[in-house]
């Protein structure tokens, strides 16, 4: 994704079709089969040009702390690292820079991330001007040129500007609770409203179905682990 871009991610049209097409799977469609969702292979789908540390990805691919994935104009990959999963769409780069049960270290580089985290360990997000500090919960973020747009999906998020640590929100969020990270503080702060846009409840809960959860919005307490 070009940092100058302002507003919604360009690509995300094209993978939003594609994930509310593989939802729909049950009904007649082939895209994602069944057994994927549980399946003991990390890449659940690919599509289009995807490397990990500069090598193609593929289905059989392993992914652990260290590496660099990144999506090509084309790209789009959904994958799991234990209780978590992540979604990564098109122009995207996105770093593993540490990740176990009890703590994670991520960092999104460029583009737009979906991810979903286990209760229990804590993880961190870095991206473009932001700093989130996540446990059990449901997120989705883009980089744009206006700085960095932050959905706290459900659960529980605090947001940290990069430039003033001090300026910083706790997000408790029971259905999207959207933020714009601007550049550049308006009344003293960066943080402000923003419209829910370019994702949506159907791609958060296939994620969550990778990892044998649902998502709470769609099932109440279907964001248990079941191996709690």
């Amino acid at each position: 994704m070009n940092a100058h871009d302002d507003g919604p991610y360009l690509g995300a049209k094209l993978a939003r079709r594609r994930f509310l097409r593989a939802a729909a799977a049950g009904a007649g469609g082939i895209l994602i089969p069944a057994e994927s969702f549980g399946a003991p292979e990390q890449v659940h789908d690919l599509r289009g040009k995807v490397t990990i540390n500069g090598r193609e990805a593929t289905y059989k691919s392993a992914i652990v702390a260290g590496d660099r994935v990144v999506a090509g104009n084309d790209g789009y990959i959904v994958f799991v690292m234990g209780r978590d999963a992540f979604m990564l769409r098109s122009r995207s780069e996105f770093v593993i820079e540490r990740i176990d049960r009890g703590n994670g270290f991520l960092r999104l580089l460029t583009g737009a991330l979906g991810a979903v985290f286990g209760r229990g360990g804590r993880r961190e997000i870095h991206a473009a001007n932001v700093t989130a500090g996540i446990r059990g919960t449901g997120v989705y973020l883009e980089t744009r040129g206006d700085g960095t747009y932050f959905c706290t999906c459900w659960g529980e998020v605090e947001l940290a500007s990069s430039e003033d640590p001090k300026d910083r929100q706790l997000v408790v969020s029971a259905r999207h609770s959207p933020r714009l990270v601007a550049n550049r503080p308006t009344g003293g702060t960066r943080f402000a409203d923003a419209p829910f846009e370019t994702h949506t409840d159907e791609e958060m809960d296939i994620l969550q179905k990778c990892v044998g959860r649902r998502s709470p919005i769609l099932v109440p307490g279907g964001d248990v682990d079941p191996k709690a």
